[in-house]
C-alpha cells in the first residue's frame, strides 16, 4: 500500500512538473525594463532627429538657388512665414532681422546656414510668440523713450522679476553683457528674451548653489 502511494504521488509530481515547465516554455518573455534615464536618453536623441529633419526640410524650401545657406532675402522670407504675430505677409523689419543674423550667423557671412539655423529659428519663433508681452514690458519701463532698456530701467525690470528685491549693479551689467546682442549699451525688445532667460537662469544656479544636499 505504501509502495502503491508513493507510486500514485510520483506520478502526480511529475504530471505537475510537466505542466509548469510547458507553462513556462508558453509564458510570454517579460519586457526588458529600462531604467528612466535611458528612456529620456532615447527621447532626446529621437527628437534630436526630428528637429534636424525639420532643419533640412526649410532648408530645401527657402534655399531656392541651392547655396546651402540661406542669404539675407531668402531668411526674410523664412521669417516672415513664420511669422504669426503679425499680418500675413509682413516682413520682419530690418533690425528684426539683423538681430537674428547676429544671434545666428557664427561664420560671419551675412547668411545662415544648415547649421545655424536651428537658433535664427528658435530665436525668432520664441520672440514672436511673445511680441505682445515684450512690447508691453518695453513701454511700461523704458521710461527715457529711447526704445531700449539702459542700465537703470533694466534694474527696474530685474527687480520687479526678482520679487521686489533690489539686484546688484554688477548683476544688471552682466545680464547686460549676455543680452545685448547688438553691442548698443541697451535691451530692445528682441534682447528682452534673452534678458529674461538669463536672469532666471543666473536666479536658478544661485540658488542651487545654497542648496545643502
Amino acid at each position: 500500500w505504501l509502495k502503491f502511494l508513493e507510486f500514485i504521488f510520483a506520478m502526480m509530481a511529475g504530471r505537475v512538473g510537466a505542466v509548469v515547465a510547458a507553462r513556462r516554455r508558453h509564458r510570454p518573455a517579460r519586457p526588458i525594463r529600462h531604467d528612466r534615464a535611458s528612456i529620456a536618453r532615447q527621447r532626446e536623441r529621437d527628437a534630436a532627429i526630428l528637429r534636424a529633419a525639420k532643419l533640412r526640410r526649410i532648408m530645401k524650401a527657402y534655399d531656392t538657388n541651392k547655396s546651402g545657406k540661406l542669404e539675407r532675402e531668402q531668411l526674410v522670407k523664412l521669417l516672415t512665414d513664420m511669422d504669426s504675430s503679425t499680418p500675413a505677409g509682413q516682413e520682419p523689419s530690418q533690425d528684426e532681422v539683423d538681430w537674428v543674423l547676429k544671434l545666428a550667423d557664427e561664420e560671419g557671412d551675412g547668411c545662415v546656414n544648415l547649421q545655424e539655423l536651428e537658433v535664427a529659428v528658435t530665436s525668432w519663433s520664441t520672440f514672436t510668440s511673445k511680441r505682445v508681452e515684450l512690447e508691453a514690458t518695453l513701454d511700461k519701463y523704458d521710461k527715457s523713450g529711447s526704445g531700449k532698456l539702459e542700465e537703470p530701467e533694466l534694474k527696474e525690470y530685474l527687480t520687479d522679476l526678482n520679487g521686489g528685491k533690489e539686484v546688484s549693479d554688477e548683476e544688471v551689467q552682466w545680464v547686460m553683457k549676455q543680452a545685448d546682442a547688438m553691442g548698443d549699451g541697451g535691451i530692445n525688445k528682441l534682447e528682452l528674451v534673452r534678458a529674461t532667460a538669463e536672469w532666471y537662469g543666473f536666479v536658478a544656479r544661485k540658488q542651487s548653489c545654497c542648496v545643502i544636499t
